[in-house]
């Protein structure tokens, strides 16, 4: 067998035939679990085995996790000769793009990449400058409008256009001072990246033609997510060889908050109107009550191209309704089906809760908690977020970047050395006024004075000039070491001698190891020099997304996983919990008025409920506890509705159960809302009723209440006047407390 032909074994005809069309746009629409990473990696070794040179070949893919998985599946098909290619993410391919060619834009190649919270600190610092009040315009919000418009690639001026000439509204000024700090301190942030890719190709047309003479092969990964940029710099490349295949799954569309277009993918047959399309409909991963269940959901948007997920797996289970009472009940029975599989002999990494915000894991963690149960939270802070990280990576910035005035500004005082906020003003007093960099300004600022804190100032700024030359020598990792000792960094924390000190130290070797263990492969020399060494790894570093931090083998973990949909995708797990399936949850209370937001939450669910093998579990509470309102009625999800009755079960033990997920808490004929009229479920073993106190009174020694934290307890002792009545009460589960009849928002539990 000749390694073309190798490369087809043990393939479906769908994707034999997305394997073997390399000439030609080629749309692969490629369902959930269908096998779409075994299809990419096997038409990149096709490519090479039919003679294509591997540096005429680019994929290009959105988390480096995703690239590493393909170039290794890669590498194990065809050997070496997989080092060659181009395997990269979005944002990965356009800095080393511009690292090469961009001083036509008026950057110098050294440039530093902001990350948001460069961002955040760039921009408050820049409220502060134009006496903008932050309450009224917080950095979070001017940053995210300033974010939404380079995702529509607008520049300031588009902005100030499309935001009107009020008086009252800072942004498009905010916008051109940060456009003008990003190009005096030599920086880029994340959607510089792209547009700036874009608009190199787009005004110099001989750059273009050099990119598009090398990369004759583009692959796309995750096509549906792409946004404006990532669509216009796929279609620079693939203009003149038009030899372009993406990948993607429009029912998975669900990055819009990012500025992705739903329409890129839908529309790429008029883009390319010689496209061969290949429906990847075969499901390997879930049951067919499963796929019945999410097409049922799914099918109902609009905006979709036809196709149906299939298996030739027999039988499975059906989908699970859970109603409970609340969101603290609802959390418990999902622990009591994990602690029952478990039981069965499960692994506790077979499980995975999903719920649409992160905010509602809170139930799940506190019973996970309670029970013991080995968990992780996928969302948590990050590595690469790490104070001591961050801080140790702004000093490496302003070793390749003298120029770069947030890392400046972020460890001038790091570790304390005496420059406080009056010696910052004086020396962003100097920086404005003779127009130079901070890291300059620093040097002038301490060569003026013998006060400890200018003493300071010329001990840090020499510090950083004896390690440039060190950066063109050492190993990076040594590099690291250096100015963690010399900055006083890491003396500092072993003083201090806490565990929280020690970690913090810990973190440092790590990065340090993680420097000294960098891939170079990607640098195309066999024997990199240091200095690029280092430029490539804090690349890396500051693309490093939270997706791309995902548990690397859940299997291994021996945790359950709790995580938001948008971070499951991509991922799959025995059994599945999708929690919280009431209106305001899943749909968000945001997007239930526009259609298009009602069909990406559509394809939340599709997203969700595909990461299932074996079972899926959905659950919902019938009431949750509103902020300054007690508990409050919730209406069971619409999308509920779309499921279909043949592939739905309810737990014996649910009240409602399949039959009454349409009924329960819907509004009545006569216009009468659920929360109005409250319906009389049967309350099934173990649930209780309640009621909410008519007066102080009714709180008395004996009576069974339920707080929304504590669960149910008896009143044992009253205290106090009516108005300010204070009871001690014998939780079941947390013992004794004292608590205030008005803050507590207690029910009565009925007999």
């Amino acid at each position: 067998m000749d390694a073309a032909q190798a490369c087809l074994d043990g393939m479906n005809p769908e994707q034999r035939k997305a394997v073997q069309t390399i000439d030609g746009p080629l749309l692969i629409l490629a369902g959930a679990g269908s096998g779409k990473t075994r299809v990419l990696t096997r038409r990149v070794a096709y490519l090479l085995a039919k003679g294509v040179p591997p540096w005429q070949i680019l994929a290009v893919t959105f988390t480096n996790k995703a690239a590493g998985e393909m170039k290794n599946r890669v590498r194990d098909l065809v050997g070496a000769e997989a080092d060659r290619l181009l395997v990269s993410t979005f944002h990965s391919a356009c800095v080393r793009i511009l690292r090469q060619d961009i001083e036509p834009l008026g950057f110098k190649r050294n440039f530093t990449i902001y990350d948001t919270d460069d961002q955040k600190r760039l921009v408050r610092n820049l409220l502060k400058d134009h006496d903008i009040d932050p309450k009224a315009w917080s950095p979070g919000k001017v940053r995210s409008l300033i974010d939404q418009a380079k995702n529509k690639m607008q520049d300031a001026d588009a902005f100030a256009a499309e935001r009107g000439t009020h008086a009252n509204d800072p942004t498009p000024r905010i916008y051109r001072a940060y456009e003008k700090h990003l190009q005096i301190a030599n920086a880029l942030d994340f959607n510089d990246l792209l547009n700036h890719t874009v608009h190199l190709f787009q005004n110099h047309p001989a750059v273009l033609q050099r990119y598009q003479d090398r990369f004759r092969y583009v692959m796309v990964d995750e096509y549906q997510d792409t946004n404006l940029a990532q669509y216009l710099l796929v279609k620079l490349l693939a203009g003149q060889h038009r030899n372009l295949a993406v990948v993607g799954d429009d029912d998975q569309s669900i990055y819009a908050f990012r500025g992705a277009n739903i329409r890129n993918i839908l529309d790429f047959e008029k883009d390319f109107p010689e496209t061969t399309v290949v429906r990847l409909e075969r499901n390997y991963r879930s049951t067919s009550p499963i796929l019945e269940a999410a097409h049922g959901v799914v099918r109902h948007n609009g905006a979709r191209m036809a196709k149906k997920l299939w298996t030739d797996q027999e039988g499975g289970e059906k989908v699970r309704m859970v109603v409970a009472h609340d969101e603290l009940e609802e959390a418990g029975r999902v622990l009591s089906y994990i602690q029952r599989g478990r039981r069965a002999g499960r692994r506790w990494s077979d499980f995975a809760i999903i719920f649409r915000t992160n905010a509602a894991s809170r139930p799940f963690e506190q019973a996970l908690v309670r029970a013991r149960v080995p968990h992780v939270l996928v969302g948590a802070r990050k590595f690469y977020e790490r104070r001591e990280v961050r801080d140790l990576l702004a000093y490496l910035k302003l070793v390749l970047n003298p120029t770069d005035d947030m890392a400046c500004m972020r460890v001038v005082n790091v570790p304390s050395r005496g420059i406080g906020a009056v010696s910052i003003r004086g020396i962003r007093t100097i920086a404005e006024t003779e127009g130079i960099p901070m890291l300059a300004a620093v040097e002038q600022w301490g060569a003026a004075g013998t006060s400890k804190a200018r003493k300071a100032a010329s001990a840090f700024f020499t510090l950083l000039e004896s390690a440039r030359p060190m950066a063109r020598e050492v190993e990076p990792a040594e590099l690291v070491a250096y100015l963690a000792e010399g900055s006083g960094y890491a003396p500092g924390l072993r003083n201090e001698d806490t565990p929280e000190a020690q970690a913090r130290l810990e973190n440092i070797g790590e990065l340090a190891q993680a420097v000294a263990e960098d891939p170079v492969m990607e640098l195309g020399d066999a024997d990199p020099h240091p200095l690029d060494r280092l430029q490539a790894f804090i690349d890396r570093a500051c693309l490093a997304g939270q997706a791309d931090e995902l548990p690397d083998d859940p299997q291994e973990e021996g945790m359950v996983t709790l995580l938001t949909a948008h971070l499951a995708k991509g991922l799959e797990f025995p059994v599945v919990f999708c929690t919280g399936m009431y209106e305001g949850g899943f749909p968000h209370h945001l997007s239930r008025e526009r259609e298009e937001d009602l069909e990406e939450e559509r394809r939340l669910v599709y997203v969700a409920f595909t990461r299932a093998e074996k079972e899926l579990i959905i659950s919902r509470p019938r009431r949750r506890l509103q902020m300054g309102q007690g508990f409050q009625a919730v209406e069971a999800s619409r999308f509920l509705d779309e499921i279909p009755d043949s592939v739905l079960t309810g737990d014996p033990g649910d009240a409602a159960g399949k039959a009454r997920r349409r009924s329960a808490l819907r509004p009545r004929a006569g216009g009468e809302s659920a929360a109005q009229v409250p319906p009389k479920p049967v309350v099934p073993s173990g649930m209780y009723r309640t009621m909410e106190p008519s007066g102080p009174g009714a709180l008395t020694p004996g009576t069974r209440v339920l707080h929304p934290t504590f669960g149910t307890g008896v009143i044992r002792r009253c205290e106090g006047s009516p108005e300010n009545l204070k009871l001690h009460i014998a939780f079941d589960r947390h013992g004794p407390k004292a608590v205030y009849a008005r803050f507590a928002r207690l029910e009565v539990v009925l007999p």
